[in-house]
């Protein structure tokens, strides 16, 4: 398993690679026509989806939580879980104009994410105290910026459950769709039979407790018109090396290992988070949670948008074959994706792929030929003339991108490759005529 440090290396290395493009394009094992270079520069810089994920990765950032729960709830142990390590708390800072204080959780020196604990905000006890709390949370809303706003509640617990609904849906309403609210059920461990802790041991009988707990959130939220909120029931059950690790100085408890992990459903409520923050967030979040998951996701979205820049290129005008763009892209795409495996390539290298997964079709016959003989000779493959349709562009491209996943990162040999580029054409094309 690689480090955190590492990882950033690699994704800084192709944010390089993206900066120095010019640098790239003089290197290409091919002789490129007048005029194709600029037009190369112009379809890949003016891409959304291609400059969505570089920006992502360059201007990368900790998330910004709010969390509101009674004290007990579990918003500690939940921190702890997601990140599967005891971090650590800094001092706080004073939210602008509000009460709020934001604290940021921190591991080897880095910032994982910010968060406002509302630290049993709905438990105040009148209304006037209640009616303040919640403008108070509201104003803190505006000024703090959340990337998603977490409500815990205890799935063992049903008592003062109308009190924080109401909480919620005063605080939240105004909130607009761009922040998510998650309800997460936290202590399913805890319901019956609660001896089980865990997770791949649940019987279907606890597993059908979580289920009904679940449904009958889910009718409360929307007994209290609270739209759009995902429930996600979660266990962050842990027993570290050492007791009372909250008694423990920081540098003790940085050095606390796992002794129990009875953790559950961790990986879909970090999946959720990540396919609904912010991007910039969502890209710091999966680097520090689950290395290994975060390659492959960046390795998707890349090869993804670049498949796309690709169909552009198919029914965008050029005075000459589409391949001499179509080719540098792949070729770009290639070495993006070895950077990602930690792999230092060069032009002869990726040449070298480009000929040994032989090709799907007449555009990968056309990519391999033009690999091995140069661009010159590119007239000569029967059926690629000057344009190719957007839908073999994008599936083309597809496939390279995971054929090359599938090499470096997933170290599979060359014979793999050949079946894998079959199915990933086929999921390619279906891919894109969805996108129609």
């Amino acid at each position: 398993m690689i480090s955190k440090r590492e990882l950033k290396n690699r994704v800084d290395r192709v944010v390089d690679l993206y900066q120095n493009f010019d640098h790239l394009l003089n290197k290409l094992p091919i002789e490129l026509p007048n005029g194709a270079k600029g037009k190369i520069k112009e379809i890949i810089f003016n891409n959304k989806e291609i400059n969505k994920v570089i920006n992502g990765l360059k201007e990368r950032r900790p998330p910004r939580f709010i969390m509101i729960g009674r004290t007990g709830v579990g918003k500690s142990s939940l921190i702890n879980a997601i990140f599967g390590q005891y971090v650590a708390i800094t001092s706080p800072v004073k939210i602008g104009t509000t009460q709020h204080m934001s604290y940021s959780y921190e591991s080897d020196g880095e910032v994982l994410f910010e968060v406002i604990d509302t630290r049993g905000i709905a438990e105040s006890f009148t209304e006037e105290k209640i009616r303040t709390a919640e403008e108070d949370l509201k104003t803190a809303i505006k000024e703090f910026e959340p990337d998603a706003v977490l409500f815990l509640s205890n799935a063992t617990e049903r008592s003062k459950m109308d009190q924080d609904l109401s909480f919620i849906k005063n605080t939240c309403k105004d909130m607009g769709d761009h922040i998510p609210l998650v309800t997460i059920l936290t202590h399913v461990d805890d319901l019956y039979p609660s001896r089980i802790k865990e997770a791949k041991e649940y019987s279907n009988e606890k597993i059908k407790n979580i289920g009904d707990s679940k449904k009958q959130m889910i009718n409360l939220l929307n007994d209290f018109e609270i739209n759009g909120s995902v429930v996600i029931p979660v266990s962050s059950y842990i027993e570290w090396d050492q007791e009372n690790p909250q008694d423990l100085e920081r540098s003790e408890r940085e050095k606390l290992n796992i002794q129990f992990d009875g953790r559950y459903n961790i990986d879909e409520l970090l999946d959720f988070l990540e396919n609904n923050i912010d991007f910039n967030a969502a890209i710091h979040l999966m680097m520090i949670t689950r290395i290994e998951k975060a390659i492959g996701k960046i390795s998707a979205l890349i090869i993804k948008s670049f498949a796309s820049v690709s169909a552009v290129v198919a029914v965008t005008p050029v005075p000459f074959s589409d391949i001499f763009i179509l080719l540098p892209i792949q070729f770009f795409l290639i070495t993006i994706i070895s950077y990602l495996s930690g792999a230092d390539t060069d032009k002869d290298s990726v040449k070298d792929f480009l000929i040994g997964i032989g090709g799907a079709g007449i555009l990968g016959y056309a990519l391999r030929f033009v690999a091995q003989q140069g661009a010159k000779m590119i007239n000569i493959v029967p059926g690629v003339g000057s344009t190719i349709s957007a839908g073999i562009a994008y599936s083309g491209t597809y496939a390279i991108g995971k054929a090359a996943e599938a090499f470096y990162i997933d170290k599979k040999s060359f014979p793999e490759l050949k079946n894998l580029m079959k199915r990933a054409k086929k999921e390619g094309e279906e891919i894109y005529h969805k996108k129609e």
